[in-house]
C-alpha cells in the first residue's frame, strides 16, 4: 500500500477519449432529483452519458426528467418502464449504456464535481482495475472539504478489506466499473434480492480486480432519506441481505478469490446484527422474535464482541445478556 497526495485543480482539462456513463434509477424521486442530475451535469469530466431509467413512478418523476431531457446539453437516455425495482433498472441501465466505464449514483445522492475526473484519471492514467472514493452522510461535510486529494494504491486484498470493514465509508456507487469486465465476467445486479444487492454485485466486480486506487477523500454524497425503501418499516425481506452475503460468499470461493476466509468469517456474522438491529430499530418485535428464533444468531453475536464499532460491541453484549434487552435499547436510543 502506498499513498500519494496530489492537488486536483477543479477546472483542469483532462484528455476525454473514453465515454463514462452514469446509471440513475429513478422511483418516486421528484423530491431531489434535480439537485443529483445536475451534480452529474456539473462534472469537470464532460465526455459523460447519463441514463435515467424511471421505475414506474407515480410522482411528477416522468415529467421532470421529460423537461430535463429538453433543456439540458448533456448527452442522456431516458427510459419509462413499469416498476421492476432497483436491481431490474440498473441492468437495463447497463445494456442501454454507451461509455468504455459505467458508474451508478441514487437518485437522491450526490457526486462531488472532480469525482469523475479523478477515478478516470486513475483508471486510464495509470491502468488500474478500478477507482473508488469515500462517501459522507452528512451534506455539511459533503461540501467541507479539503483540496488536497490522498490516492492510496491497493491490491486486491487491501481493498477487500476496506469493502468489508468500513462499510458506513463505502458505497458501491462509490467505484467506476469497466464495461469490459462486467460483460466478460457476466457481473449484473441480481433481481431476486431485495437487500444487499448492490453490496453482492461490488463483491462480485472486486473479485476482478487486481490494482486497484483509493480516494481517500470524500467525493459521495449518500443522503439520508426516510422516503427511501431502506429506511421504510422493515419487513421479512431485510433477510435477503442474508442470501445476498451466501452468494458473495459462493462467488468468492468459486473463483478461489485469496479473500474467501476473512469475508466468511466476519461479514455473515455483522449482516445478522444489522438486520436484527433494523428489527429492533423498526419496532418489529415479531419479526425480531422469529429472525432470532429461525437463525439462532448468539454465536454470530459472539463474534461481534470483537468489533471494530464500539456500538456493534454494546449491541452484541446486551443481546447476550437478553436478547429482549438487546431489542428494547435500540428500540428506544433509535427513536
Amino acid at each position: 500500500m502506498t499513498n500519494q497526495s496530489e492537488d486536483y485543480d477543479i477546472n483542469q482539462k483532462l484528455i476525454e477519449k473514453e465515454m463514462v456513463s452514469i446509471i440513475v434509477p429513478c422511483y418516486n424521486a421528484e423530491e431531489y432529483l434535480i439537485e443529483t442530475l445536475n451534480s452529474i451535469e456539473n462534472q469537470t469530466y464532460k465526455n459523460i452519458e447519463i441514463i435515467c431509467i424511471n421505475d414506474g413512478s407515480i410522482d411528477n418523476t416522468k415529467q421532470i426528467l421529460e423537461k430535463w431531457h429538453n433543456e439540458t446539453k448533456t448527452k442522456n437516455i431516458i427510459i419509462n418502464q413499469e416498476n421492476h425495482g432497483v436491481s431490474y433498472s440498473r441492468n437495463v441501465g447497463i445494456e442501454k449504456s454507451n461509455g468504455t466505464y459505467i458508474m451508478f449514483l441514487d437518485s437522491d445522492d450526490l457526486f462531488r464535481k472532480e469525482l469523475i475526473s479523478i477515478l478516470i484519471n486513475e483508471v486510464e492514467k495509470k491502468n488500474k482495475d478500478t477507482a473508488y472514493c469515500k462517501l459522507k452522510r452528512n451534506k455539511k461535510d459533503f461540501y467541507n472539504y479539503d483540496k488536497k486529494i490522498d490516492i492510496i494504491d491497493q491490491n486486491q486484498t487491501e481493498a477487500m478489506e476496506n469493502l468489508l470493514y468500513k462499510m458506513p465509508e463505502i458505497s458501491f456507487g462509490c467505484y467506476i466499473y469497466k464495461r469490459d469486465t462486467l460483460n466478460k465476467h457476466n457481473i449484473r445486479f441480481d433481481e431476486n434480492l431485495k437487500y444487499f444487492e448492490d453490496r453482492e454485485f461490488n463483491w462480485k466486480y472486486l473479485c476482478w480486480c487486481k490494482n486497484i486506487s483509493c480516494i481517500n477523500n470524500i467525493l459521495y454524497y449518500y443522503r439520508i432519506n426516510m422516503k427511501s425503501a431502506t429506511k421504510k418499516t422493515p419487513t421479512w425481506n431485510k433477510t435477503d441481505s442474508l442470501k445476498a452475503v451466501k452468494k458473495i460468499e459462493e462467488y468468492l470461493e468459486k473463483n478461489n478469490c485469496i479473500f474467501y476466509n476473512e469475508l466468511r468469517s466476519y461479514l455473515y456474522s455483522r449482516v445478522i446484527w444489522a438486520v436484527a438491529k433494523t428489527f429492533a430499530v423498526g419496532r418489529q418485535k415479531e419479526l425480531y422474535d422469529r429472525f432470532i428464533h429461525e437463525y439462532k444468531i448468539r454465536n454470530h453475536m459472539k463474534r461481534m464482541l470483537k468489533d471494530k464499532q464500539k456500538s456493534v460491541v454494546i449491541g452484541s453484549l446486551l443481546y447476550l445478556i437478553n436478547p429482549n434487552l438487546f431489542y428494547f435499547v435500540l428500540s428506544k436510543v433509535n427513536k
